[in-house]
């Protein structure tokens, strides 16, 4: 998909209107629908404007779409550091990231984020794998139990927390792609025991 009708794309993904995308962004309606159209090519700091108001990077609007599938194999995903706990996340999903990102996480008994409640412009679903899990959002909260899931706007606080006494395992999809700015990415050189023989 190329950068006019990606743009499309997300706006109405997300219920705006051209209007609505000018507002957020300063640009006029007409600029807007000759951009969508392929018409007209935008500055960066305009692409960078309707990146922030689409909820997305501009690295996703201006990537030459691949026609392959991409492979993630079980001994190649990339390790995301959690700073302050010791979650394991792995990233499960094309890299660089497109709209979608999709992590696999550990979280032992005990771990709660109930302290540090998150919130981003995305869309965001979670499926307990195994364990149990407590989803507070807003003035919500859920219990998961394996097999569960919760699909919910990320805009809004949240936090999960392992609410049983062993290891919980939960995917987590969120569109458009966001676990990037929030963690650090741990190189496989980085990772316990690597170089050791």
């Amino acid at each position: 998909m190329s950068l006019g009708p990606k743009i499309r794309d997300l706006r109405l993904r997300r219920s705006m209107t051209v209007q609505q995308l000018g507002d957020a962004t300063g640009l006029s309606k007409g600029f807007i629908s000759q951009v969508e159209n392929g018409h007209t090519q935008p500055s960066l700091t305009t692409l960078n404007d309707l990146a922030n108001a689409l909820g997305t990077s501009v690295s996703y609007l201006v990537a030459q779409d691949e026609k392959a599938p991409h492979v993630v194999r079980r001994g190649e995903r990339r390790r995301l550091e959690v700073r302050g706990n010791t979650s394991r996340v792995e990233v499960l999903s094309a890299q660089p990231p497109r709209n979608l990102e999709l992590v696999i996480a550990e979280l032992p008994p005990g771990l709660t984020s109930k302290g540090k409640l998150h919130f981003h412009h995305v869309e965001e679903c979670i499926v307990c794998l195994s364990g149990r899990l407590r989803l507070t959002y807003g003035e919500h909260s859920v219990v998961l139990e394996e097999g569960d899931a919760c699909h919910f706007d990320g805009r809004s606080p949240h936090a999960v927390e392992n609410a049983g006494d062993t290891m919980a395992r939960v995917l987590i999809a969120v569109t458009p792609a966001a676990f990037e700015p929030m963690f650090r990415v741990r190189q496989p050189s980085e990772e316990p025991g690597a170089g050791s023989a």
